[in-house]
């Protein structure tokens, strides 16, 4: 069976890989190709593009990068155009991966959309682009199921993949054999920094978590303080101080033995949520980008794990808000606080018991299957 597929991003990389596997149990011969990164290229996958090339966040920061992003697209298209797959995969990414399942539909190539877009927050009129450019949609929320079927798009709750991948981490009690494999004092608190996992995010979210931090150890001496870095980064980006450990691989391990966490908005929060670890939500974009996004979104939070929840379980400070003074506040407040992390701990677990049981690839992988059988 050949597939195309294509995502953006750090986890969408992740879901992708683990379908991949999933089908490769499934299917004789599989041969997976287009847009990825290094979990997919782990897993087999052949790259058409490589995802650093196309990692920016922001509706503006996009039209800075305009020419490498459309040398990217014309290459995926050529190669979904020309190498007729049995099946297109688009992973989240909206903006690249709905234009690509307009090319994939017009040349007869059922489309499988995992991990929707946000429309239920923001440019609802994309619905209709879904309805009119997917055969099913596998998503990885409760309330996504209903939103698009009540607008006619196919659409099933598969739950979250991260609860698979996560799942022995989290339930890992005694973490301190793990935080001394890291080089770190089990003993001394620990703070962990994720700027996010575009070029763009790091621009502006790096420099307000590292003042961030330093405000937080001139008050807490014995501070550990780890920055996390995703794999769609490079570490020329980071000026980083001496005092702060660079961790680049093993992210997830080092979220789970974190006291606490700064991360910008997106999957990470989520992560953090099953993993049990308290967090701050900050996040800077462009000014116009801001005013965009707020014009257009229809939700009251940026926390995926807040909207989950139904309440302000995390947070949040963003745009001019996130000031490290006021970030230094709350984070020192949960590392110097046991009965105020586990306050928030209970309200990460009631957002994760929404997220679904194990075996979230394994039910795409099925729904794939389907869609390659009917056609």
């Amino acid at each position: 069976m050949k597939v195309f597929l294509s995502t953006a991003d750090a986890s969408g990389d992740l879901h992708a890989a683990a379908l991949v596997e999933e089908l490769a149990k499934r299917t004789p011969v599989l041969d997976a190709f287009g847009l990825g990164g290094s979990a997919l290229a782990a897993a087999g996958f052949r790259p058409v593009v490589a995802q650093s090339e196309v990692a920016i966040a922001g509706l503006v920061e996009v039209l800075g990068r305009a020419p490498g992003v459309l040398g990217a697209y014309t290459r995926l298209r050529r190669a979904l155009v020309g190498e007729t797959p049995d099946l297109a995969v688009f992973v989240d990414s909206p903006d690249l991966n709905l234009p690509l399942a307009s090319v994939a539909k017009r040349h007869g190539v059922p489309v499988l959309y995992y991990v929707a877009p946000q429309v239920w927050a923001w440019r609802a009129g994309r619905v209709r682009k879904l309805r009119r450019r997917t055969d099913q949609m596998a998503v990885i929320f409760p309330f996504e199921e209903a939103f698009l079927r009540a607008a006619g798009v196919r659409a099933t709750f598969v739950g979250h993949p991260l609860v698979d991948r996560l799942g022995p981490l989290a339930q890992t009690r005694d973490r301190a054999p793990l935080a001394r494999e890291l080089g770190l004092d089990p003993a001394r608190p620990v703070l962990g920094l994720l700027p996010g996992s575009r070029h763009n995010e790091v621009e502006r979210n790096w420099p307000l978590m590292r003042e961030t931090a330093e405000l937080v150890r001139s008050a807490l001496p014995q501070l550990q303080v780890q920055l996390i870095v995703a794999p769609t980064l490079d570490l020329e980006q980071f000026a980083a101080p001496d005092w702060l450990r660079v961790v680049r691989g093993r992210s997830h391990q080092a979220m789970a033995v974190s006291t606490c966490l700064v991360s910008a908005a997106g999957t990470a929060t989520v992560e953090a949520a099953i993993l049990g670890v308290p967090l701050v939500v900050a996040h800077r974009t462009s000014p116009l980008t801001f005013e965009l996004a707020r014009r257009l979104a229809t939700v009251s939070s940026s926390c995926m794990v807040n909207l989950v929840a139904g309440e302000g379980v995390v947070p949040e400070r963003i745009q001019g808000q996130a000031r490290p003074a006021a970030l230094a506040s709350l984070v020192s407040q949960l590392l110097r606080d046991p009965a105020a992390r586990a306050e928030m701990q209970r309200g990460l677990a009631r957002a994760v018991a929404q997220l679904g049981p194990p075996g979230a690839a394994g039910r795409v992988a099925e729904l794939a299957l389907g869609l390659v059988g009917r056609a």
